[in-house]
């Protein structure tokens, strides 16, 4: 580990005091190696948007737990299409809007740069939950054979858990995401048949407040 980590400050261009005056040339071979290791596990990490503690800034922090949050948007979609119930609820969505901005404020952020992202969060999970329903009512991907989640109970005290990360990698410095950053995030959720159709398919609502 701790030639990793000299390694790593090499290559990062830590000041040589950090690390062996003359290196032998197997100490180098050896280094240059562990480098190749943290490269090749980084590219295996990526895919599955896992952060690692201490090796993550809040940046990429804010980035996984907006995947996570994307995840649950297939589940939500089940649980309003079995009670029938919109996707787009204006009077929820400015509550929890309201809810972040505070936790927001009482940690230094300010209150714009909460509300965009979290607004463009949750349009991003309304697109996703749009096109499964959509995909649903015309048989174009199969209904899910177990029984929807409870929202009260399940879905949404789990939103607003990553939701208070999420607030928290914001106070640390995370650079807000955009709705285009996020969507790409959201889009291995969508259906896997869907045939872009959210176009036609989602109602258009204001830009300034999305589904939880």
């Amino acid at each position: 580990m701790a030639c990793i980590q000299s390694c790593a400050a090499q290559k990062a261009g830590a000041p040589l005091g950090h690390l062996e005056a003359n290196p032998s040339p197997l100490a180098r071979t050896k280094c240059g190696a562990a480098v190749v290791f943290l490269k090749a596990m980084q590219l295996l990490i990526a895919p599955l948007g896992l952060v690692v503690s201490g090796c993550a800034g809040p940046g990429g922090q804010l980035e996984s737990l907006a995947r996570q949050r994307l995840e649950l948007a297939p589940q939500i979609a089940w649980a309003k299409y079995s009670q029938d119930l919109p996707v787009y609820d204006p009077v929820r969505e400015t509550a929890a809007l309201q809810s972040v901005m505070a936790q927001g404020a009482a940690r230094g952020v300010p209150a714009e740069a909460t509300r965009r992202f979290f607004a463009a969060q949750m349009e991003a999970s309304r697109r996703i939950q749009w096109e499964w329903i959509h995909s649903w009512r015309k048989n174009l991907a199969p209904r899910p054979a177990e029984a929807a989640p409870s929202l009260d109970t399940n879905l949404r005290p789990r939103i607003d858990a990553i939701g208070a990360q999420q607030v928290d990698a914001l106070a640390r410095g995370a650079r807000p995401l955009t709705l285009d950053q996020i969507s790409v995030l959201g889009a291995r959720f969508w259906p896997k048949n869907a045939l872009s159709t959210a176009a036609h398919s989602a109602p258009s609502t204001p830009a300034v407040t999305s589904q939880r």
